[in-house]
């Protein structure tokens, strides 16, 4: 018994040591994870209701809804899946954008956006209003972020979507089967939209954020930003400016739409409750539209659509803590297309969850 003891006190400083060593590791650990590029998720649903949600003060016409996920991984240095598709040796391979890059993120898109005409009833071709259209899609993204040489953080984005506009697009199926679930009437007119086409759209974007200096941007920021879009779906080049203020804003570049150039902004949360609100102008010089200029080899509805839009919005986003980020957003978009009655409105609501571990 006694030669135990002796024993037992012979090991209790080692196991000592043991333990303070686990606890260290594990506070390290922590540390570490804490430090992280985090994961992100987040969806963004636009529909004229969430622009104007009292009754027979919305109505579907034109872009009627879009749906857009997309997840962003924490990039290098743990390349996993992107490693083994050669995105981590890819992202050197790109142009910077003046900017010293300190994290880059990969991620995957999945969305759809739906658009019709404004009469819901008439079965017939409507030759005077854009074509019904459905755009199904699956996507690519490579996010970087930085510093420029006077010290202003800069984001670059680029993303590639690869889908199908037509039938199997399956905007019909969704459409009439949310009017069927709200008892709204069906759109009669689907069996005029669009014809089967594989397409696919590149979309590069770049934002720059300016503040007076590092406190002020908790309360402050301006976020000017560019795009060019090349693709079957779309080809365009725009530009625009948000300007934020709030208390303990998101160390971010403001709250994305499913057409910015920039499909999410990810980064490093500021601890504890955070609020802002928003306003946003942009432009937009058009070269290709499919849903108003029609299929690209087949012969197909088109109306006369202008070369140039510009989007007003303005918004407001809650933050909690590090892990989650909701928003709303007011668009208001300037006629696309030649005998267009009005501007569009429409809402875009976004939910966006960030964890490190």
């Amino acid at each position: 018994m006694l030669q135990s003891i002796a024993s037992y006190g012979s090991w209790r400083p080692a196991l000592v040591r043991l333990c303070s060593a686990f606890l260290c590791a594990g506070s390290l650990v922590a540390a570490s994870t804490a430090d992280k590029e985090p994961h992100a998720l987040a969806a963004i649903l636009e529909n004229d209701l969430l622009y104007n949600p009292a009754p027979g003060k919305h109505q579907d016409r034109h872009y009627t809804q879009g749906l857009k996920l997309i997840y962003l991984d924490r990039g290098e240095p743990q390349p996993g899946w992107t490693g083994a598709l050669g995105l981590s040796k890819l992202t050197h391979a790109l142009p910077g954008a003046g900017m010293q890059s300190s994290a880059t993120n990969f991620g995957l898109v999945l969305g759809q956006n739906i658009y019709t005409p404004e009469d819901n009833r008439a079965t017939n071709l409507i030759t005077a209003d854009r074509p019904y259209a459905g755009w199904l899609y699956l996507g690519a993204a490579i996010q970087r972020r930085g510093l420029t040489s006077a010290q202003r953080p800069v984001l670059e984005s680029y993303e590639l979507n690869l889908g199908v506009i037509g039938p199997e697009a399956q905007g019909e199926w969704a459409q009439n089967t949310v009017h069927q679930f709200r008892r709204l009437p069906a759109f009669a007119g689907w069996g005029n939209q669009l014809k089967t086409e594989p397409a696919f759209v590149f979309k590069y974007g770049c934002a720059w954020k300016w503040t007076f200096d590092e406190p002020s941007s908790r309360f402050f920021d301006a976020v000017p930003q560019g795009g060019l879009n090349l693709g079957t779906v779309n080809t365009a080049a725009g530009a625009g400016l948000t300007l934020r203020l709030g208390w303990n804003m998101p160390d971010d570049f403001g709250v994305p739409t499913i057409d910015s150039p920039i499909g999410l902004s990810n980064g490093r949360r500021r601890a504890g409750f955070g609020f802002y609100i928003f306003g946003r102008a942009e432009g937009h010089a058009v070269a290709r539209n499919a849903f108003l200029d029609g299929n690209w080899y087949q012969r197909s509805h088109r109306v006369n659509k202008k070369p140039l839009v510009a989007d007003l919005s303005y918004g407001a986003a809650v933050a909690f803590g590090r892990w989650c980020e909701l928003s709303w957003t007011f668009l208001t978009r300037t006629p696309e297309f030649d005998g267009q009655k009005g501007f569009d409105q429409f809402g875009s609501v976004t939910g966006k969850l960030q964890w490190s571990f």
